[in-house]
Order: C-alpha cells, then sequence, then structure tokens
C-alpha cells in the first residue's frame, strides 16, 4: 500500500494534526491513557537554520491517566528532525517550555498560572551510534544515595525540575514487530521506501490494528495532495543543498588539514633542522673547550720545562 512518506515535515506535521491520531500515538508511546489532548497551534514551527537543518516541533497540553488511576496534566514536546544536528537547538525548545506557565484550578478551586511536569518525544530520522536500540525510555527513578532504596514517591519540585525523554530512531525500528508500539511506529520505517520515489513508502506492515489503518489512510491522501506533494519537492532541494554544503565544508576541511598537517611538517623539519644545528653548536663548543683545555695543559706543561730548565741552569752555573 503506497503512503506518503512521513519522513518529510510537511507529511508528519499533516499526519499529526489529526488530533485523534496524535492522541492515540501519543499513548501508544507514553504506555498510559491520553484522556485529553490539545494542541498549541503557536506552538507548531519548523526551524531552518541556514536553510539547512530542519527540526519540527509540536507542543501538546495533555491529560494523562496512568495505569493506578492517578491523572495528571503535563506538556508533551515532540520534536523531528530528519538529519543530525547541534543540540542546543532541541535545549533551546525545552528551556523555552520550562519557562512557560499554564492556567490550572488549584486544589481550593482557585485559578492560577503554574508550570506543568514535560515529557519530550524525540523522532529522529539519523541514527545514534551509540544506541542500537529504535526505541529508547528515558525516565528518572527517586533513590536513597545511602541505603540505594528506590522511593516509591513523586514530589512536585521534582517533577517540574526534571522530565522522561523517549527516543525514536525510526532507521533503527525492526521489520518484524514484536509489540503494538513498533507495529505503530513501522509507518516512520524508512525500510518500506521505495526506490522510484523517495516520496511515498511501500507500506507492507501489518493494518489489522486501528491506529495503523487510520495512518495508512490519512497518509495515502497524502500522497495524493498536489500541495504536499509539491512542499515535499521543496524539502527534496533544502536537503540537497544542505548535502553540497556539507561536501563543500568537508573538502574545504579537508584542504585546511591537508595546509596544516604541512606546515606542522615544515615546523617539524625547521625544528630539526634548529635542534641539529644547535647540537652542531654544542658540539663546536665542547670542541673549542677541549682545545682551550689543551692549549693551557701545554701552556703549563711548557712552563713546568721551562721552570726545570732553570733549575738545571742554576745548578750548572760556575
Amino acid at each position: 500500500m503506497l503512503i506518503a512518506n512521513p519522513i518529510y515535515d510537511v507529511v508528519f506535521k499533516y499526519l499529526l494534526e489529526d488530533l485523534d491520531i496524535a492522541k492515540e500515538l501519543l499513548s501508544t508511546i507514553l504506555g498510559e491513557e491520553i484522556q485529553s489532548l490539545e494542541l498549541k497551534p503557536q506552538e507548531t514551527a519548523t526551524e531552518r537554520s541556514g536553510g539547512n537543518i530542519s527540526i519540527l516541533r509540536f507542543d501538546f497540553k495533555a491529560i494523562i491517566k496512568n495505569k493506578t488511576g492517578v491523572t495528571r496534566k503535563v506538556l508533551i514536546e515532540l520534536q523531528k528532525a530528519k538529519k543530525a544536528f547541534d543540540v542546543m537547538r532541541f535545549r533551546r525548545y525545552l528551556g523555552e517550555n520550562y519557562r512557560k506557565e499554564d492556567t490550572i484550578l488549584n486544589e481550593q478551586g482557585q485559578i492560577e498560572e503554574r508550570p506543568l511536569p514535560i515529557l519530550t518525544i524525540y523522532f529522529l530520522g539519523f541514527q545514534l551510534d551509540s544506541i542500537q536500540s529504535g526505541i529508547v525510555k528515558i525516565n528518572r527513578e527517586y533513590r536513597d544515595v545511602v541505603t540505594q532504596e528506590l522511593l516509591d514517591i513523586k514530589e512536585d519540585f521534582v517533577e517540574l525540575l526534571t522530565h522522561d525523554s523517549y527516543l525514536i530512531q525510526v532507521r533503527k525500528l525492526p521489520k518484524q514487530a514484536r509489540t503494538k508500539l513498533e507495529r505503530v511506529l513501522q509507518i516512520f520505517s524508512p525500510l518500506y521506501q521505495t526506490t522510484a520515489d523517495v516520496h511515498q513508502l511501500d507500506f507492507q506492515g501489518e493494518t489489522d490494528d486501528p491506529l495503523v489503518k487510520k495512518m495508512v489512510d490519512r497518509l495515502g491522501r497524502a500522497i495524493a495532495n498536489e500541495e504536499i506533494r509539491n512542499i515535499m519537492d521543496v524539502e527534496d532541494e533544502v536537503d540537497r543543498v544542505f548535502e553540497r554544503a556539507m561536501k563543500k565544508k568537508d573538502e574545504i576541511i579537508a584542504e585546511k588539514d591537508i595546509q596544516l598537517m604541512e606546515e606542522q611538517q615544515r615546523a617539524e623539519t625547521e625544528r630539526q633542522r634548529a635542534e641539529a644545528e644547535q647540537q652542531r653548536a654544542e658540539a663546536e663548543k665542547q670542541r673549542a673547550e677541549a682545545e682551550k683545555q689543551r692549549a693551557e695543559a701545554e701552556i703549563q706543561k711548557n712552563l713546568a720545562l721551562q721552570k726545570e730548565l732553570d733549575e738545571l741552569k742554576k745548578q750548572i752555573k760556575p
């Protein structure tokens, strides 16, 4: 089944703008029920640094119920990057969300502004060298450092200063799904990319899951949307410009490396020449010192002989 390739920003955005799909997808990733989900349109943006690196960002406000029935209101920050980038961009977005407050009802039923706990989800179109798993959760735990006891507690002060994160490396998702989450995320796998058109995937994953069926249907409509396809062409051109710029950058770096190596070799040759010259000068100094000592010894020998001669002359003098 041919569908639009969701690694493209415009397609990914089109997919998650369907809040029913976004709600079920995020629930599956988090492993908790999302009771309500709100997308903040002003926080949905694509940044391009110098026309090169693209990061797609979504901010969702959600009410989540965990497996024990406890509900909490959180901010879910979802970001997607197709290529490797400076991690400071993700940090800047995260810092912006840590500064935000939300209007809530407190325990006394009064309206007040409070920050929300944050969950972050990162969809990566590139691979991290040290993490081989396709889906990774980085979570917090409360542990007594002295006794090493794991504490079954939650504290607002801590929850608002730290956060859980989820990493999804689409290039490391397995083709044979083992869990519901892997079955759902297969829709993003580049393993189904066609050679004829990088804009589309020939999805062969399971479609029995209702969420997968919804995503397949929506992505199928996206592939037929001329405006979306045109924007995908623009993204391709941006990627080509980026790759040419990176190739040129690599060539410049390689050229500078060669120049630096040649300069280092020249400096080393000059150092060795100066060192050899110093050694020759030191040897010459030592030779001159030895010659001086020899001459002084010769003078002392001659003086001693002269003294002996003078003594002999005194003895034979009539």
